[in-house]
């Protein structure tokens, strides 16, 4: 069953939000992120961010040298949330 949760961060000096569904496989986690403005979703490559272990959060098909600075800030988002959930 899948698990959803939103995320709040700053960027560019704006608020804005998403939508974050949470699919277990028994190989990794994935995050799909949805309900982000248009324009954001646009600077992103994928919306998909997968865990293969604890505290290691990537879009997919990415290396951490190519990430945007959206990027970053919304894996700040995931990984606060993650942290702070008691779910």
């Amino acid at each position: 069953m899948a698990r959803i949760f939103s995320i709040h961060f700053d960027y560019e000096g704006m608020a804005h939000s998403a939508m974050v569904s949470v699919r277990t496989t028994p190989f990794f986690t994935e995050y799909s992120i949805s309900m982000l403005h248009e324009e954001l979703m646009q600077q992103l490559p994928v919306n998909k961010i997968v865990s293969t272990a604890p505290n290691q959060l990537n879009f997919i098909n990415t290396r951490a040298d190519e990430h945007s600075p959206l990027m970053d800030t919304i894996l700040t988002a995931v990984a606060h949330h993650l942290q702070t959930s008691t779910v």
